[in-house]
Formats: C-alpha cells, structure tokens, sequence
C-alpha cells in the first residue's frame, strides 16, 4: 500500500498535479508483527480518542511506577535493565500522548494522573509482596498491562479516526511487541505461557 500512495505521489507530483500530502505524521508507519494470537488478546475496536488516551496513559503511569519500585526491590540485574527501558520508553510514550492531545482541529482533555482501581490494586500488590517473588509478580503484571496497552494501541492504530492520535498508537505497537518479546524471555518458562 505504502509503494502504491509513494508511487502515486510521484505520478502526481512529475505531472505538475497538486498533490496530497501523505506523509507518516498523518498515516502509521506500522502497527507491529503481532496477531492476537501472539499476544493473548484481542485488539480493542471502536474507542474514541479519549478512551484511547485514558487507557494509554494509564499503562504508561503504572509501567513507570511499577519499574520505578523494581529499581528499589528487584534481586535482579536484568531485571532492573528491563525496569530502565520500561520507565524510558514508558515517559517518552507518555510525553508523545500528551503532545498529541492540541492540534488546529481539536483539543481532547489531558488524562487523569491517578491510576485507575485496576492499577492502583496492582500496584499496591506490587509494593507488598515479599522481596523474593517481586521479580516474577513485576514481570507478571508488565506482562498483563502491555497485553492491555497493546490491545488499545493496536485497535486504535487499525480503526481511529483521530489522525494524530492514530499515528501514535502506530508507532507505538512495535514498542509494545518488544517489551513483551523482551518481558517475556526474563520469565521462567512457566509463568510467560499466555
């Protein structure tokens, strides 16, 4: 698809034609490599962009607090890498969602910073689990929410109707699909089975 609009572009653009501006800002670069199968979960069809927003931003926050306390607790080396990457990649999301949220179309209300019932309860289990099986629970419920964030991402990636906040979730599936990949392998065998 992406040859036949370049293609077409510079037919366009050669016969002197106005031509419409396609670029990735306003169409997905990708929207990852993984099937539902792959990740253990549907993609969530028909949200809107607020829900988009509050779902995403939602995973985002407790992805950085969770990996934050792992820094603190986690008995492993790569573990704590994982957590790095996770906080990184986690606020650079964040930031790219908060920036999308203006443009000369639109203004979609910022996210609450509290998280949601679901979250807060992880989160709490999180801080109080005994120190030797916080490494395992960490990477257990990283797992759960990038599923989640993944199913948000990638349905809005595939049927949004927002164009900037489409692009994001485009952009922002790969990510996913790697922190799960990555996530996943630090698991013992018996608990990354989807």
């Amino acid at each position: 698809m992406k040859r036949v609009m370049i293609s077409v572009l510079i037919g366009t653009a050669m016969l002197g034609a106005p031509t419409v501006a396609f670029s990735q800002s306003t169409i997905p670069a990708t929207t990852g490599s993984y099937s539902s199968g792959d990740v253990g979960v549907a993609p969530i069809h028909g949200l809107d962009g607020p829900a988009f927003l509050a779902a995403a931003s939602d995973a985002n926050q407790f992805q950085i607090a969770a990996s934050r306390l792992s820094l603190t607790r986690s008995q492993r080396s790569d573990v704590k890498d994982y957590a790095r990457r996770i906080i990184s990649e986690s606020q650079t999301s964040q930031q790219t969602l908060l920036a999308s949220l203006n443009n000369d179309q639109r203004r979609i209300a910022r996210p609450t910073t509290r998280l949601s019932a679901e979250r807060a309860s992880m989160l709490k289990m999180l801080r109080s689990t005994p120190r030797g099986s916080f490494d395992n629970l960490y990477l257990t419920q990283s797992a759960q929410v990038q599923q989640g964030n993944w199913a948000a991402y990638k349905g809005y990636a595939e049927d949004g109707v927002d164009q900037s906040l489409k692009q994001v979730a485009g952009n922002g599936v790969p990510i996913i699909e790697q922190q799960l990949q990555q996530g996943g392998a630090l698991l013992p065998s018996a608990l990354s089975a989807n």
